[in-house]
C-alpha cells in the first residue's frame, strides 16, 4: 500500500497527466445499481448498497486545484486524489460523475451519486441539505488580476466600480457570494470553465479572478509578467469537506474515519503538498 501511495505522489510530480487510478474510474453518468430510478428519494441504506455492488459513485465539479480536467480531459486534483485513494482502501471501484455548482448538492439529494467531492465550502445553510464530513483543510479567499488592464488601479478601485472592471467567480460558489458583497459594484462574471477564464485573464478579456487560494497565487507565480495578486485576506477563509445525503450518516462515519486515519498517517498533507503549496499543477490545466 505504502509503494502505491508513493508511486501516486511521483506521478503527479512529473505531470504525468493519467490517473494514478485511472482503470478502476468512469465517467458515466447512467444511475449506479443502489440508485433508486426516477425518483428524488434514493435508498436510505446506501453503504450497505455500495458495499454490495463493490462501487462507489462521486459527485464533482470543476474547482482547481481540487477538482480539474487536464489537457486529456482527464480528472485530477486534491480531491480527486483522496476520493480515489478512500475507495482503493475500502476495496470499492470508483465512478465520477460530472456535476455542476449550481447543481451539485440537488444532484447529491436525488441520488445521481453517493457522494459529493468538489473543494465544498462548509456552510450551516448548505447543511440544513446535506451532512458534511469533518474538514480535511481550509482556505483562504484570493484575488489575481491582470498588470495590463488594471494598470494602477488597486482593490479600492475594484471595491467602489470606479475602474468598470471586469472580475470573473466561480458560479453557484461561496466565493461569488462574497464577491458580491464586496466587488459588487465592479462587473462580475460568474463563471463555469475555470480553464477559459484563466486565458481569458491571461489576454486581458477579463481584468481579475477571485478564487480560493491557492489559485491566485499559483497563476501570479506562474504567469508573472501578465498577472499579479491584491490582498483580499480580510474577505474571509472557507473550511472544505465532502458531502452526503443527511439519512447516509453510515456512510460518513466511514468517510470521517478515513480522513482521521489518513490525517494521522500524514497521507492528506503530502497530497496538500503538491496541490495546495505549489504551482506545479498550473501547468497541468
Amino acid at each position: 500500500m505504502q509503494l502505491l501511495r508513493v508511486m501516486g505522489c511521483l506521478t503527479s510530480l512529473v505531470l504525468a497527466g493519467a490517473l494514478f487510478h485511472a482503470p478502476m474510474i468512469s465517467n458515466t453518468s447512467a444511475e449506479p445499481p443502489h440508485a433508486s430510478k426516477g425518483t428524488s428519494q434514493p435508498s436510505s441504506d446506501t453503504l450497505a448498497s455500495i458495499q454490495k455492488h463493490g462501487v462507489i459513485r462521486v459527485g464533482v465539479a470543476v474547482n482547481a486545484p481540487w477538482v480539474l480536467r487536464d489537457k486529456n480531459q482527464q480528472w485530477l486534483g486534491l480531491d480527486i486524489d483522496l476520493v480515489q485513494q478512500f475507495a482503493q482502501d475500502m476495496r470499492w471501484k470508483i465512478e465520477l460523475v460530472p456535476t455542476t455548482w449550481g447543481g451539485g448538492i440537488d444532484d447529491l439529494r436525488a441520488g445521481r451519486f453517493d457522494l459529493l467531492a468538489s473543494g465544498l465550502s462548509v456552510t450551516p445553510q448548505r447543511a440544513l441539505l446535506v451532512k458534511y464530513s469533518q474538514p480535511y483543510g481550509s482556505f483562504a479567499l484570493g484575488l489575481v488580476v491582470n498588470r495590463k488592464s488594471l494598470g494602477k488601479d488597486d482593490l479600492l478601485t475594484l471595491e467602489t466600480g470606479a475602474g468598470k472592471h471586469r472580475v470573473g467567480v466561480l458560479s453557484g460558489t461561496v466565493t461569488a457570494a462574497t464577491a458580491k458583497e464586496y466587488l459588487g459594484n465592479s462587473e462580475l462574471i460568474e463563471i463555469n470553465d475555470e480553464s477559459k477564464a484563466i486565458q481569458d485573464l491571461r489576454d486581458g478579456s477579463l481584468d481579475g479572478l477571485i478564487a480560493e487560494q491557492p489559485l491566485p497565487d499559483a497563476l501570479a507565480h506562474s504567469y508573472p509578467d501578465q498577472l499579479r495578486t491584491l490582498d483580499v485576506s480580510t474577505y474571509g477563509k472557507t473550511a472544505h469537506a465532502f458531502a452526503v445525503r443527511r439519512n447516509d450518516q453510515d456512510l460518513l462515519d466511514v468517510v470521517n474515519a478515513w480522513l482521521i486515519y489518513e490525517d494521522a498517517a500524514g497521507w492528506i498533507q503530502s497530497r496538500e503538498q503538491f496541490w495546495i503549496h505549489s504551482p506545479a499543477w498550473i501547468e497541468l490545466m
